[in-house]
């Protein structure tokens, strides 16, 4: 009789713990990222003979659920989610966590870091192992030089007229910017052939040469581009190569009478002056996009990815985060490969708790913590109803 009292106690307790757990649950259904978790029970044994009853139960431990939660776009270019297996992977004090939550930041140091462990987001970096991702490397980006321009379109052999592309923007080896003026003169014994006189905006001189077209139109071979250097500020040279096309290739430039009209236009298909880094944003792949003042954009590290086979290895750091405390492989890869989700960017991933459910384990909690309740109460009046008889009422 004694041993119902800690066996309905026991039943009390574990169902007051269960509701903790409950209410953890319906407490962070809009954190992004929160695993809910179940609270699982195991029986007391009273000893190993069989006709010995239990000695009631209590919470052996919790079990995560890691079913995907809803999605919800944010705007926010540092906030993603994995639309997917995997989870993100967080750097810290030497130790490898894990998370669903997305909520990033880059911190005053330029770090990519998780908003509530403060944890450095991982990347692959060339040893495809995860690194930090510092954008103090990424800071600015070193001048491009223009070393082609494309030309397309008709000098019309009809025209007597020379025909000017003004306002070619080009660029040195020291990222300065330099505006060509080109001419074309249509040579007055040479068939097919044209003049070409390339001047800076201001009318200073820097190359001169001849192209010369077939029979067809189109450009001859040996006769179909030209190449000069640019000068800078210091001296040096910047080798650019103005190109017309290939015989045989209407595409490009062309030479065929079409009136009085020609419509060649110059294409620069390279080259800018340094920039500094404006925007960070990320692709379904995870891979870091950098875009810059010049308007050049450049491919930073993709983020590191993990997917563990045992969840049930897993431990609850802190909120959303999570460490390996058992045995399980863990994968490393990138998001989009294969066994990895892809990213849904500008998004977070929210809570995975079901209230409906959380609503059902609370009736069981209630019910069952009514019923230990009672045990204590009928334990109680069969002591009472024993102490009576003793006293022989």
């Amino acid at each position: 009789m004694f041993q119902s009292f800690y066996t309905g106690l026991s039943g009390m307790l574990s169902f007051s713990r269960s509701l903790d757990n409950v209410s953890n649950n319906i407490a962070n259904m809009n954190t992004p990222g929160f695993r809910g978790a179940d609270s699982f029970y195991r029986s007391l044994s009273q000893g190993s003979g069989s006709s010995n009853p239990g000695a009631g139960v209590e919470i052996s431990g919790l079990g995560f659920r890691f079913a995907n939660g809803e999605i919800r776009q944010t705007g926010n270019s540092t906030d993603l989610a994995i639309n997917g297996m995997g989870f993100f992977t967080l750097l810290k004090n030497g130790e490898t966590l894990f998370t669903r939550s997305g909520q990033f930041t880059f911190n005053d140091k330029g770090i990519l870091v998780e908003r509530s462990s403060n944890a450095a987001v991982a990347v692959l970096n060339s040893a495809n192992q995860p690194g930090v991702l510092d954008l103090s490397s990424y800071r600015q980006i070193a001048a491009k030089p223009t070393t082609k321009v494309n030309f397309s379109g008709n000098l019309s052999t009809g025209s007597t007229a020379a025909h000017e592309i003004a306002s070619i923007t080009t660029y040195n080896k020291l990222g300065e910017e330099v505006k060509l003026k080109t001419k074309f003169e249509k040579h007055t014994t040479i068939p097919g052939a044209w003049t070409v006189t390339i001047t800076k905006d201001d009318g200073t001189a820097v190359h001169s040469g001849e192209i010369r077209f077939s029979a067809d139109g189109t450009p001859t071979s040996g006769f179909n581009s030209l190449s000069f250097d640019l000068k800078d500020s210091y001296g040096g040279n910047t080798p650019v190569k103005f190109e017309f096309g290939n015989p045989g290739d209407f595409n490009k430039s062309t030479s065929i009478s079409t009136g009085t009209t020609s419509s060649l236009v110059a294409k620069v298909e390279d080259g800018a002056p340094a920039g500094s880094l404006q925007d960070v944003t990320f692709d379904e792949g995870g891979v870091v996009k950098l875009r810059y003042s010049n308007g050049v954009s450049k491919d930073g590290p993709a983020l590191a990815l993990m997917e563990i086979n045992n969840k049930d290895a897993l431990q609850q750091v802190d909120g959303a985060v999570f460490r390996l405390v058992g045995k399980s492989e863990a994968i490393i890869g990138q998001a989009g490969k294969a066994g990895f989700g892809a990213i849904a960017t500008k998004s977070l991933e929210l809570s995975n708790v079901d209230l409906s459910k959380e609503f059902a384990d609370m009736i069981i909690i209630q019910r069952g913590y009514q019923a230990s309740s009672k045990i204590l109460n009928v334990a109680n009046s069969m002591l009472d109803q024993l102490f009576e008889n003793t006293r022989g009422r």
